[in-house]
């Protein structure tokens, strides 16, 4: 049966075998970067500890063993934005007016180009809608853990300008972290549609 989550283990391990050998880490050796490699016929096995990150085969560049760690996390972070999605689209009230962008295309791009490691999703006004009040959610998801940044701002004819609906929240609470993907776009709802209940006007969580 495919596996739909995303292996957490596994993208913890990846993205530190990349970055031991990439950016700062360009040419530190294999060895200092806790990698170990196993010939197994025509193919090499490549481990971050005790974790297998990557299969090669058995001629390959430095160049080549980043792109293939890149590729296989783009895997696991398929499977993780789907899982975030999934469960914003069933728990998460979206003001009226306003819609959900998750920027999945540019954070595929920008992390196989440089190994970008966190999707941004948005919350803001539909394209065309003038709702009365405005909302702007930024939702910073990193893909090295399921961890997160919220950013929640709103305004209407009340307020002079935005106005910071998570100003008295607690670090957990603006920064979460969970067990998997799931658990935290969870609590990021929660979150979310807790400081859009709070907001003075009662339209917003309509």
């Amino acid at each position: 049966m495919l596996q739909t989550s995303p292996n957490i283990a596994y993208l913890k391990a990846a993205w530190a075998a990349f970055a031991g050998i990439s950016g700062a880490n360009a040419t530190q050796s294999y060895e200092a970067a806790g990698l170990s490699f196993t010939r197994i016929n025509h193919s090499t096995l490549v481990r971050k500890g005790d974790v297998q990150v990557s299969t090669m085969p058995n001629h390959y560049t430095r160049h080549e063993l980043r792109v293939g760690f890149l590729g296989r996390i783009e895997n696991e972070v398929r499977k993780a934005v789907g899982e975030i999605e999934a469960v914003l689209w069933r728990d998460l009230t979206l003001p009226e007016g306003h819609e959900l962008v998750i920027e999945l295309e540019d954070c595929l791009r920008l992390l196989r180009r440089r190994g970008h490691r966190s999707l941004s999703i948005f919350i803001q006004p539909a394209y065309g809608a003038a709702p009365e009040v405005n909302v702007r959610v930024e939702m910073r998801v990193f893909l090295d853990s399921p961890r997160a940044c919220l950013f929640a701002h709103a305004a209407d004819a009340t307020t002079h300008g935005f106005v910071d609906l998570l100003e008295e929240a607690p670090k957990r609470v603006r920064v979460p972290r969970e067990r998997s993907y799931g658990e935290l776009a969870s609590q990021m709802c929660a979150t979310l549609n807790q400081a859009f209940a709070s907001f003075p006007r009662a339209q917003l969580a309509a």
